[in-house]
C-alpha cells in the first residue's frame, strides 16, 4: 500500500469514527437510562481514542508531490 492509499484509508477511517462519535451524541440525548449513559460514554471515549491514534498515524504517512 503506497502512501496516497494509507492516507485515503486513514481519512476514512477517520470518517466512520466521527459518524459513531455523531450517533453516540444523538443516542446520549435521548437516553435517560444512567447505565445507558454511562455505556455511551464509555464507547465515545473508545471512539475519541482511535480517532487520536489516527491523526498521530496519518501525520507519519509521507505526502506524495502533487502531480503538475
Amino acid at each position: 500500500m503506497d502512501s496516497k492509499e494509507l492516507r485515503r484509508l486513514l481519512h476514512d477511517l477517520n470518517n466512520a469514527l466521527n459518524a459513531a462519535k455523531i450517533h453516540a451524541y444523538l443516542l446520549r440525548q435521548d437516553s435517560h437510562d444512567p447505565k445507558l449513559a454511562e455505556t455511551i460514554d464509555g464507547l465515545d471515549a473508545a471512539v475519541e481514542s482511535a480517532r487520536v491514534l489516527i491523526a498521530n498515524a496519518y501525520e507519519k504517512v509521507p505526502r506524495e508531490p502533487e502531480n503538475k
